[in-house]
């Protein structure tokens, strides 16, 4: 195939061009691309410690403009007698419509998903996650992360 030449402006369709058209050595720079972060904690316990409140931040956002996709929460082992909640903040207030709740009923390593009542960020707004304990028997290993689309430039 021969070498194509271009001057002047090129209007292209949206979702005309994917992942498929564009060359792996392409070196794109990361200012033009879309991000995808997955931010977490594990509240600064091992896998197999019992879950204690605390609140972490987690992200700050630095672009013009972002947005939560997604927040979840898990125990790796759930106990016998265990009630714990999951929150993500921004700037110190929730943006769920609940928290994420885990009881000794909800299974080892088992996701639970937060619904979001607003995820739409701005540059300097700082995303925590917040773990609270009710009761703790027996469970281990807490993580919550979020997941965050950012646009870079």
């Amino acid at each position: 195939m021969g070498t194509w030449r271009m001057t002047g402006t090129m209007q292209i369709a949206s979702g005309e061009i994917s992942n498929e058209h564009i060359s792996g050595t392409a070196a794109i720079d990361s200012d033009k691309l879309q991000h995808l972060h997955k931010v977490g904690t594990h509240f600064a316990l091992a896998i197999g410690g019992t879950p204690v409140a605390r609140e972490e931040i987690v992200y700050v956002c630095k672009a013009a403009t972002a947005v939560v996709r997604g927040f979840h929460g898990l125990l790796n082992v759930d106990g016998s007698s265990t009630s714990v909640t999951f929150d993500l903040k921004k700037n110190g207030t929730t943006i769920l419509t609940g928290v994420v709740t885990i009881t000794d009923a909800t299974g080892n390593r088992a996701v639970q998903d937060g619904t979001l009542s607003n995820g739409a960020l701005v540059a300097g707004d700082v995303l925590s996650i917040q773990l609270a304990v009710s009761s703790a028997t027996g469970a281990q290993g807490p993580y919550a992360w979020a997941e965050i689309d950012e646009t870079a430039g």
